[in-house]
């Protein structure tokens, strides 16, 4: 093994908006890391929306899937929009099958808001 990371994120900035490119697999390894990563994105104050292209993104489990939902909830307390973009077939499926895709993409409301 040779202990390189499985995922590699970019970041570019544009007025208000911070996009962040994920590219490989997000699993539970890279899910503090990835949490970490997107929140410090919101809680900037330049930043009114944080877009999340996972084109690149091979694998996604749940654990990286639940950063991604805290991350969405940490940027709607915090007034930022947030939107993830691009994924694939097998990413996308898992997200429909945990029922938050449309809420991710943005073309669903949040059940109970």
């Amino acid at each position: 093994m040779t202990g390189l990371p499985l995922w590699q994120s970019r970041i570019a900035e544009q007025g208000d908006t911070s996009t962040v490119t994920l590219a490989g697999e997000l699993d539970l390894a890279a899910a503090d890391e990835l949490r970490e990563m997107l929140t410090a994105r919101i809680d900037r104050p330049d930043v009114r929306i944080v877009v999340v292209d996972i084109a690149a993104v091979d694998f996604l489990d749940s654990a990286a899937l639940g950063a991604l939902l805290l991350a969405y909830r940490h940027a709607a307390d915090n007034d930022c929009e947030f939107v993830v973009t691009g994924a694939a077939r097998g990413v996308r499926r898992l997200m429909e099958i945990a029922g938050v895709h449309g809420i991710l993409a943005g073309t669903e409301p949040v059940p109970g808001d």
